[in-house]
């Protein structure tokens, strides 16, 4: 590509961004001298926050929201561990003659692990 070219085509590639600018700032001001005009003739319509809004009830409060994260939260805390882990809290389970479930949960109320003396203060089962 000659040297002439390839000024040629910077100079147009630089014509279409100055076009593409002002429309896009041609159409900002047309939208402001339409939103005048409205408000000249006594048309004005409020932007709200309730613009586009169902009146429906809130997504976050309702019942069928809470059950489904509940539920994923009690997947995700149930998910089983690796082997190796889960080998060893069935075998601890085992020795303080608990199940294995049980021994799980008080992991996860307390987030510790049990021992002997948990079970002399507290009735697990």
């Amino acid at each position: 590509m000659s040297l002439h070219l390839a000024s040629l085509r910077a100079a147009s590639k630089a014509q279409k961004r100055k076009s593409t600018h002002r429309t896009k700032k041609s159409a900002a001001q047309w939208r402001q001298r339409r939103d005048a005009n409205l408000k000249a003739d006594g048309i004005v319509v409020p932007l709200s926050e309730w613009l586009g809004h169902n009146n429906g009830p809130p997504l976050f409060d309702s019942v069928a929201y809470l059950k489904w994260v509940w539920a994923k939260a009690i997947g995700k805390a149930w998910e089983p561990p690796t082997p190796e882990i889960g080998l060893r809290w069935a075998h601890k389970a085992a020795e303080l003659g608990v199940s294995y479930q049980t021994y799980v949960l008080e992991i996860l109320e307390r987030g510790h692990h049990l021992t002997a003396d948990d079970l002399q203060h507290t009735t697990c089962e």
